[in-house]
């Protein structure tokens, strides 16, 4: 309650309306793009630019809030997610609200970072992990930027760590100097050195250890040495359904397979019909009249990213067709789908041995509307049983009837 309070203090010091604690709101942690990295000098970095602005979630990164309690926010400004349990969150001050001037919350580069708020619990104690995705290389030192945000309560803290092994936060080993680092008001740059681990595959996390602090800011992640791994995966894309020409028949099951020859597949990314960006977990249906286009990638735990990739195809349902008796056949054709088709070949065909007339008939619909009908027919003349077939567009349709002179009965 008392740092709430000093909190809401600040803020009328600052000559700044303080709000209420707002209402807790989300965002979808879905990835957007990828983080930068080349092929250089530098294995990995990262300046957190490229992400959707308040997400907590941010792959090719792993966060792990261990004892997910709530985090403090500031009480002049509101964003998505603010409050809320998690380790860490992209932050950008220009889209807070409103929109934040503050010195102290501006990146050290570009629009954005990565802040880690300390907990609202009963010590005012982080266990939080920024975790990058696997490296593989001969490397040199890690290097990042980080300052506290204010002295009003403790200044942060982290210690920096190595995993050879997993993300699990008991893998790691620190390599900063005991107990743990204490961060200035100022932006300050880190470097630690790491090649010690050259020729294996590593993890680097980010430790945040504060008590009774405010937040942590974080920018320009940087791994460097000789990378190991400097080819994106390859993913191809396989579509599975009743194909007829250059047309599927029928829903569309896609299948996204990726291969990656150095440090492996860390995730691969799809969308469909240029909605929001998933992660592929298993293979997944498209259906739907019309054309559909499936985008797709994939990076490896390098960080190498593959250039996007699309496949199109169009779905037309089959037409679906009655058959009826009465005054000779007739068939009912009819449009499911939700595409105007045009230019229908159909056919009536009878293979009864006493059939006099309309033994086979033909024509073309020049159009049929999504969801409409049109009722062919075949004057016949004959006697006896008969089967028939009706096709129209591919589709095609069987029964069997009785003739008698003009009349067909019995047509199922």
């Amino acid at each position: 309650m008392l740092k709430a309070v000093i909190v809401i203090g600040i803020a009328f010091a600052m000559c700044i309306s303080a709000t209420a604690i707002p209402t807790k709101t989300k965002t979808d942690t879905i990835v957007s793009f990828s983080p930068e990295t080349t092929n250089r000098d530098i294995i990995f970095e990262d300046g957190f630019e490229n992400y959707t602005d308040w997400l907590t979630n941010f792959p090719p990164w792993t966060c792990i809030d261990v004892n997910g309690d709530p985090t403090f926010g500031h009480s002049a400004y509101s964003w998505p997610n603010q409050w809320d349990p998690y380790a860490f969150i992209i932050f950008n001050p220009d889209t807070t609200t409103p929109p934040t001037a503050d010195p102290q919350m501006q990146p050290h580069t570009g629009d954005k970072y990565c802040a880690g708020f300390n907990n609202d619990n009963a010590g005012y104690t982080n266990d939080d992990w920024l975790i990058t995705p696997q490296l593989t290389g001969t490397y040199d030192a890690v290097t990042f930027w980080a300052h506290s945000y204010s002295a009003q309560y403790n200044l942060e803290r982290f210690t920096v760590c190595v995993s050879t092994t997993d993300t699990d936060p008991a893998s790691f080993t620190m390599i900063s100097t005991a107990p743990y680092i204490t961060v200035p008001l100022d932006w300050t740059e880190y470097t630690y050195d790491i090649s010690s681990y050259s020729g294996q595959s590593i993890y680097i996390g980010i430790h945040m250890v504060s008590v009774d602090s405010w937040y942590l800011l974080i920018d320009d992640f940087q791994v460097t040495g000789g990378a190991g791994d400097t080819e994106p995966p390859v993913t191809t894309i396989t579509l599975d359904g009743d194909l007829q020409g250059d047309v599927y028949r029928s829903d569309v099951t896609v299948t996204l397979t990726a291969t990656d020859t150095g440090t492996g597949v860390a995730y691969t990314m799809y969308k469909v019909d240029g909605g929001s960006w998933s992660t592929y977990t298993a293979p997944f249906v498209v259906s739907g009249n019309g054309e559909h286009t499936v985008a797709y990638y994939s990076a490896d735990n390098a960080g190498n990213i593959e250039t996007e990739k699309s496949a199109t195809f169009t779905i037309q349902y089959p037409i679906e067709i009655t058959i009826k008796g009465g005054l000779g056949v007739s068939a009912v054709i009819t449009n499911t789908g939700t595409v105007d088709m045009t230019n229908i070949d159909w056919s009536i065909d009878l293979d009864g041995k006493l059939i006099f007339v309309g033994k086979t008939k033909s024509g073309t619909i020049a159009s049929l509307a999504a969801g409409a009908s049109v009722t062919v027919k075949d004057f016949v003349i004959g006697f006896g049983k008969t089967g028939i077939a009706v096709e129209a567009d591919g589709t095609s349709v069987t029964g069997s009837g009785t003739v008698l002179l003009f009349l067909v009965i019995g047509v199922a």
